[in-house]
């Protein structure tokens, strides 16, 4: 069978999508995934057919998503690009299913105008009205823009409203951009992390986080040590701030312990100033790999880093940056397995206590141990791809 697969161009939505395509390429089929150039060769590399998404361009800035309208504005416009070159590719290459991101205004369109079996892929937790509404601490500033922008937000509505209308479709409510929902939606989380979670029907298929092999670079040496290995990384869009890592790098120094930091592409090595013995720095480290070893996870709290570190088991301590990473950092303390550090600028003494706290207090492994049950047991990238294939059959 035949697959067409859509995503946001971003390193914590292609990644699991990547683990399906791959187990449904190993079971014979045959997948083509559109994304930006950037990710061509990653496509490839698990026998994927890669196609480049007609955007006009290869460089999107997505820092630019930290808050609601930004999001909303990025997908409608991507959605007024894309639509109709998808729906004309869909009717050229006549596939058995077309599987998109649940951000992806422009895969529900295309599914719907062409009616072919469509399913979503659901990177973060589920949403629904009844989340929305539960999680309004965090979006208090979304609802503040909105109010003082409330001409923008017009304008969202109305480019919403005719994207559906002018192919004949009926609009559904309009948090739906945030969402967009199938009649099969794969959800890459546990019902034991998920908030609500009896608030979703059987439509919605939890099969937890998608682990394979990326075919990364290993990591040549970890230290061999009695001490507990830190694993540090920030994510690949939000991950800019040379303060944060100079307050992590103190913290870390006063600990002691072997560490590694993944600082990604924005910031060089060099400007961190001293780095100690004891602590490794590099552009990008093999996450995986890292936290198979670690004993403690300090993360951006993207909901693909808090995945799989509690998928090996490992307690995290957060720093949030936007909306839909500090819901995560609230629910992974909700569940006693990290803790969410709120103070920024980062106080040191404080981020030295928490680590110390996750470190030497069983409480936290055990609360990860738990959810690391509740996520390996869902069947990954194995079990999505029994539910697709069900579907369209």
């Amino acid at each position: 069978m035949k697959f067409i697969f859509q995503t946001m161009p971003a390193y914590g939505h292609l990644n699991p999508m990547l683990g399906v395509a791959s187990e449904l390429i190993n079971r014979g089929n045959k997948v083509t995934i559109y994304n930006v150039a950037e990710f061509k060769d990653k496509i490839e590399s698990v026998g994927a057919q890669f196609k480049k998404l007609p955007l006009g361009t290869d460089t999107i800035d997505l820092r630019i998503l930290h808050n609601a309208v930004n999001i909303a504005e990025l997908s409608l416009r991507a959605t007024e690009l894309l639509a109709d070159p998808l729906i004309k590719e869909i009717e050229e290459e006549r596939p058995d299913c077309l599987v998109h991101d649940s951000l992806s205004l422009w895969g529900k369109i295309v599914g719907l105008y062409t009616k072919l079996p469509t399913v979503a892929l659901v990177p973060s937790m589920a949403i629904n009205l009844k989340v929305i509404l539960s999680q309004t601490p965090f979006l208090m500033n979304d609802y503040k823009y909105i109010a003082s922008h409330p001409l923008r937000f017009l304008n969202i509505m109305r480019r919403f409203h005719n994207i559906y209308t002018k192919k004949g479709l009926i609009p559904p409510f309009t948090t739906d951009i945030f969402s967009n929902s199938e009649k099969l939606n794969i959800v890459f989380t546990s019902r034991h992390f998920q908030p609500l979670e009896k608030s979703f029907n059987e439509s919605y298929k939890f099969v937890g986080p998608i682990i394979y092999d990326r075919q990364e670079k290993q990591l040549n040496a970890i230290t061999e040590s009695d001490k507990p290995i830190i694993y540090v990384a920030l994510g690949t869009i939000y991950n800019d701030k040379v303060e944060t890592y100079r307050s992590i790098i103190q913290a870390l120094k006063m600990i002691g312990c072997p560490s590694y930091i993944s600082i990604g592409k924005h910031i060089n090595i060099s400007d961190l100033g001293a780095i100690p013995s004891h602590i490794h720095i590099a552009p990008y480290l093999p996450q995986l790999e890292m936290l198979k070893r670690a004993s403690l996870f300090i993360s951006h709290c993207g909901m693909n880093s808090v995945n799989e570190s509690l998928y090996f088991g490992v307690p995290l301590l957060m720093l949030p940056i936007i909306q839909e990473q500090r819901i995560n950092a609230t629910r992974v303390e909700q569940l006693g397995a990290g803790i969410y550090h709120k103070k920024q600028p980062i106080n040191i003494p404080q981020f030295i206590e928490s680590i110390n706290a996750l470190l030497q207090d069983k409480k936290y492994k055990h609360a990860a141990d738990i959810v690391s049950k509740s996520l390996s047991s869902c069947g990954g990238a194995k079990r999505a791809a029994d539910h697709i294939l069900h579907f369209i059959s």
